[in-house]
């Protein structure tokens, strides 16, 4: 067998205010992978979710950052509340 290194991936997550008070992760695996979980009911709630992510994302050899400010690309969800909310 035969195996290949890869280099790991650099992962960046913001978590974003909704206008229904709810918050939103999303998460961004270079280059262009993008993953979003919609609807945590708190911010505490979203933390521990990215601490789960940072865990999983360790064991796989890719560190997890804060993303300062957001992506370049378009946002990947249809709901147009997400321009105007607040980014954490």
């Amino acid at each position: 067998m035969r195996y290949v290194k890869r280099m790991a991936r650099r992962v960046f997550y913001r978590i974003v205010d909704r206008p229904d008070g709810q918050f939103d992760a999303v998460v961004t695996i270079e280059p262009d992978k993008v993953i979003r979980r919609d609807g945590f009911i708190s911010l505490a709630e979203a933390e521990e979710w990215i601490e789960g992510l940072r865990v999983l994302m360790a064991a796989l050899g890719a560190p997890v950052s804060h993303q300062d400010q957001p992506a370049a690309r378009p946002n990947p969800s249809p709901s147009s509340a997400i321009a105007v909310s607040k980014v954490r």
